[in-house]
């Protein structure tokens, strides 16, 4: 069996980091030098990025939302 409580705080510091990463790379894309200047290919790298952070991000709040209902 699961200790729910170590497993919400498990999730939880999952989701700062994940927050975290977002948070670096939702800056990265806002910055106008980056955008202009770095080749099309790291952009889509970091926009792929973003997307499956935040898919991980989303899952994983789900997943919390679940143990604490």
């Amino acid at each position: 069996l699961i200790d729910m409580d170590k497993e919400i705080e498990r999730l939880e510091k999952e989701l700062d980091k994940l927050q975290k990463e977002l948070d670096r790379v939702d800056k990265k894309l806002s910055n106008e030098n980056f955008v202009n200047k770095a080749p099309e290919k790291i952009i889509n790298e970091e926009r792929e990025k973003q997307q499956k952070y935040q898919e991980k991000y989303n899952g994983v709040k789900n997943r919390i939302e679940q143990l604490k209902a």
